[in-house]
């Protein structure tokens, strides 16, 4: 008979023949853990008393572990009485039956939670997992329209991005695009508002790109354009106040993009200053100085001729502003003649050598700022800086999906002209967001490449936004044949296969296995990385720790060269600082997520030295 025990987790026996061959990712395991020391072990793990006493368990490895992990001294077990071949079933129909929830469901149960059991989010999220950010993903559910939650349901529904667009717009204005993508897909007495997905329709049943465009709004603000009272009356452009802009700031904004375009056009045509010039943009966006002018660096002085230019960025519909002159002929004669004379050079404010001052104290100045604000920047504030950081000159991008030709300007650069149009920046956590993300889309790819590949952090950034579930089936014709025979071997087996004569006989074998299903080997998904990136962060720390053994002030000069081959690779540098290495679970400090400080020493101040001083370079 059925019975309750409280024993050592430790004492437990794994059943040899767990169908679940692997539990998991160590993160994986330490987030069970987790929940565990937080909320307990819910469902008891089922074992078997075997003759010698010992209790082999027959479902709940991954709990097992968990509280193995978590420390915690004693589990309840249901330690049953059926035959081993029940065991066998129960454990493979325990893992093969259970079915995640869908997002839907997971609203749901936070929403009854909050509501009915009086949950804050903070222990909302300690007892599921989840991070904040992800609970505020969830939370856009209870601003969609119903039957594109059945849809998200089905695994069929928008992309984050996406989602957001349809979630701003208002329920009624949803059901209306709704209504009008699915007139033609209903019988005539259906509403089309309510149109459901179903499960067999196919995969592009619904254009969330285009529903997401028809449900997109843009706000054009006043405090942006050129134009006055009297135009905007003219093109009739009807202002909204934004409730909640910053203060002392103009909050006027229209959603009307073409009247507030012609309103800008009109004051360019009509109203700039007399002696100006209109500059001109090319099809990607640019503007520039008009045929027969130059436009002039900020930090050139003023020339004769000079005049100012004014243009429309048809991208953000702002009004940009450039110095120009007119151009003239190049001062070498290309017929062979003599160059035009040029007028003595006058001699500089500052020197060379005293900008190259400034540029030093600046950068302790910088640097010294930055440290301040270490650990308590605003996070916005910080990202928008990464950003400006990566249109830096020292910084340089290979493989940058935007601006292919040399005339188009990239995400960043237009990223900057949103963010810092006048030098400060343009607070608006929507606008920052969305730079943020198309940044990451044009400069992060996983090419294998050793010069314009991004490596494992474009990876770990896939394994921080779910890419794994984007990937497609992948048990096709073309990328099977890509393995080798014992390679093919492993992956019939481990889908419990049989192995074939041939590679051609295990390929095929495999599709018609997986048919219409999803097949996604380890070697291809996002998740992997997160090992191979754990195993190069030990190297690496071993290393820093091997370096501070040997290393003081005296002898740097002295160092051999071999010592520091293998310390840094393409996807860091020392200069980060070392890695904290992750220890084996015996106490409730194992889970603090705090870094020891480093202790003050002669080894430390060498090791600064040798980042501050030395490159590493890496040959392939």
């Amino acid at each position: 008979m059925a019975e309750l025990r409280r024993v050592d987790p430790k004492t437990l026996v794994p059943n040899p023949n767990n169908p679940r061959s692997s539990i998991g990712s160590l993160e994986e395991l330490r987030k069970l853990a987790l929940n565990i020391k937080a909320i307990g072990i819910l469902h008891p793990p089922a074992v078997r008393e075997l003759e010698d006493g010992r209790l082999m368990i027959v479902a709940g490895h991954r709990r097992t572990e968990g509280a193995i992990y978590a420390g915690v001294p004693e589990i309840d077990v249901y330690v049953g009485d059926q035959s081993e071949d029940l065991d066998a079933l129960a454990a493979v129909s325990e893992n093969f039956v259970r079915l995640d929830m869908t997002e839907p469901e997971q609203w749901n149960s936070v929403t009854r939670l909050r509501e009915q059991l009086g949950y804050t989010d903070p222990q909302v999220c300690a007892a599921l997992m989840v991070t904040p950010s992800y609970l505020k993903r969830l939370s856009l559910l209870a601003k969609l329209h119903p039957p594109i939650l059945d849809a998200i349901a089905l695994g069929r529904g928008p992309d984050e991005r996406q989602r957001k667009i349809i979630a701003q717009a208002s329920l009624d204005e949803q059901r209306d695009a709704w209504a009008e993508m699915f007139s033609e897909s209903v019988e005539d007495d259906e509403d089309p508002a309510e149109y459901r997905v179903k499960a067999k329709d196919p995969e592009d049943t619904v254009a969330w790109g285009a529903l997401a465009r028809n449900l997109e709004q843009k706000e054009w603000y006043a405090r942006d354009a050129r134009f006055g009272d009297d135009l905007a009356r003219k093109h009739k452009i009807v202002w909204m106040e934004d409730l909640f802009a910053e203060a002392d700031t103009d909050s006027r904004y229209t959603l009307d993009a073409t009247a507030y375009a012609a309103a800008q056009q009109d004051w360019l045509d009509n109203e700039r200053p007399e002696n100006s010039i209109v500059l001109v943009s090319d099809e990607y966006g640019y503007v520039r100085a008009p045929e027969g002018f130059i436009t002039m660096g900020t930090w050139m002085a003023t020339q004769e001729g000079e005049v100012m230019g004014y243009g429309l960025n048809p991208r953000t519909l702002k009004i940009v502003e450039e110095r120009c002159r007119p151009y003239s002929a190049a001062k070498l004669d290309h017929t062979g003649g003599s160059s035009t004379p040029e007028a003595p050079k006058e001699r500089p404010d500052v020197s060379g050598t005293g900008h190259k001052m400034i540029g030093e104290i600046r950068t302790v100045a910088l640097r010294e700022a930055l440290g301040e604000v270490a650990e308590t920047a605003d996070p916005w504030e910080l990202i928008a800086a990464l950003l400006l950081a990566l249109e830096a000159e020292n910084v340089r991008v290979h493989g940058d999906a935007s601006g292919n030709n040399w005339s188009e300007p990239t995400a960043r650069t237009l990223a900057m002209a949103d963010l810092f149009p006048e030098g400060s920046l343009v607070r608006d956590e929507k606008l920052i967001r969305r730079h943020a993300v198309t940044v990451l889309q044009s400069i992060l790819n996983c090419d294998v490449s050793m010069h314009s590949g991004s490596g494992l952090p474009a990876q770990l950034v896939g394994v921080l936004f779910g890419a794994d579930q984007k990937m497609p089936s992948m048990a096709f014709e073309s990328f099977l044949k890509c393995y080798s025979k014992p390679g093919i071997t492993k992956a019939v087996q481990a889908e419990g296969l049989a192995s074939q004569n041939t590679g051609k006989e295990m390929r095929a074998a495999l599709m018609n296995h997986v048919g219409e299903g999803h097949w996604l080997p380890e070697v291809a998904s996002f998740a992997q990385a997160q090992d191979v990136w754990a195993q190069k962060q030990k190297k690496k720390q071993q290393k820093i720790r091997e370096l501070e053994s040997v290393v003081d002030d005296e002898d740097l000069d002295e160092m051999p060269e071999d010592d520091f081959v293998g310390a840094a690779d393409d996807e860091a540098d020392l200069s980060n600082g070392p890695v904290v290495p992750v220890t084996e679970p015996d106490s409730e400090e194992t889970f603090s997520l705090e870094a020891p400080e480093p202790e003050q020493s002669e080894h430390n101040e060498a090791m600064q030295f040798m980042r501050d001083h030395l490159e590493i370079v890496v040959v392939a």
